[in-house]
């Protein structure tokens, strides 16, 4: 009897011990949810991607005209400055990037003869000077990795007009961006750490719509300049490094199109051209695949191929230095020259 007593005490004792071992690990799952629930949230709190508006910027009614619109601090100059009256580039708001389009003033900033460069000394001053100017700062620090990868599959670098070193957060260096919002006109601002530490990057675009003033060469002008030249060049836009044509290429197409179609006995030689950018046999390469795409569009729209020849002459007949972005893109051109 005795020895039944001592077993059902310690039965008794084991079941309190599992019942309360199940209820501390029972709570300790509810606990650990609630820690994973609370994990969730803050994760996408920290994630939440929210959009640039800049209608939240207050407006300044500071006047900027020229570029840049303002002095440097003393004992700091500009070692490098270009102006360029249109262009694009990329503006970190600190969510994503904005690529306004306008009047571009792009600058290296480095120190006079006898003075220590200092990058606090620098950010401070200019900070001061766009403060003052209305300007909100958007951003400081390192522009991410993944957003800058991200960005440049449908942004290549390639389709601006200024070099890599005009993106400093190209090379994931320190990046502060400010923009100054106006009724009629807005200034962004860019500054990016070089890594040579004795010199600080400056873009600053001041914002304005283009002003369209090429028109479309027609068929009867074509036709007069084949009669009395025997050639006439077009400039027809392709994607950065393709031969597929552009939308806004095919009213110059259908013109082409037209010119054939009314003189059913005009022969004429396509002849695609690029500027230096890239190696020779590449440029050559692509000049050819321009040419024969617009042999191409003009064939399956009934102009018989007889009619037509394609070439590509790559970078080898330049009609202008290719110094300057301006003479690349004069260069870039289709040639249809007058064979019969």
């Amino acid at each position: 009897m005795k020895k039944i007593c001592i077993t059902l005490i310690l039965i008794v004792a084991s079941l309190i011990s599992c019942k309360n071992s199940n209820e501390k690990n029972s709570s300790q799952e509810i606990e650990n949810q609630n820690d994973v629930k609370i994990v969730e949230k803050n994760e996408i709190t920290e994630t939440k991607n929210t959009d640039f508006d800049i209608t939240k910027i207050p407006l300044s009614s500071f006047t900027i005209i020229d570029l840049p619109f303002f002095n440097l601090p003393d004992g700091y100059e500009y070692s490098s400055k270009y102006n360029r009256e249109y262009e694009s580039i990329r503006f970190w708001t600190g969510n994503d990037f904005e690529l306004p389009e306008g009047s571009l003033f792009y600058g290296r900033i480095s120190t006079t003869e006898n003075k220590q460069f200092s990058i606090l000394e620098l950010t401070k001053n200019l900070n001061k000077v766009f403060t003052d100017a209305g300007g909100v700062e958007l951003f400081q620090g390192k522009v991410p990795r993944e957003a800058i990868l991200k960005n440049e599959e449908s942004n290549p670098i390639n389709d601006y007009g200024l070099s890599g070193t005009a993106y400093g957060f190209q090379g994931y260096a320190k990046t502060w961006t400010y923009v100054i919002r106006q009724d009629l006109q807005n200034v962004w601002i860019q500054l990016n750490e070089s890594d040579d530490r004795a010199s600080l990057y400056l873009s600053i675009l001041k914002t304005k719509p283009i002003e369209i003033t090429s028109k479309l060469i027609n068929a009867d002008q074509m036709k007069l300049a084949l009669d009395q030249k025997g050639m006439v060049t077009l400039y027809i836009n392709y994607d950065n490094n393709k031969s597929d044509i552009k939308t806004e290429a095919l009213p110059t197409m259908e013109e082409i199109f037209k010119l054939l179609s009314e003189n059913p006995d005009l022969e004429i030689s396509i002849e695609g051209h690029t500027d230096n950018v890239g190696n020779e046999q590449y440029n050559k390469q692509l000049s050819e695949l321009r040419a024969n795409g617009i042999l191409d569009y003009l064939t399956n729209k009934g102009i018989k191929g007889e009619r037509l020849k394609s070439l590509g002459f790559g970078d080898s007949k330049p009609i202008a230095v290719n110094n300057t972005e301006e003479n690349k893109a004069l260069n870039r051109r289709v040639d249809l020259r007058k064979i019969s």
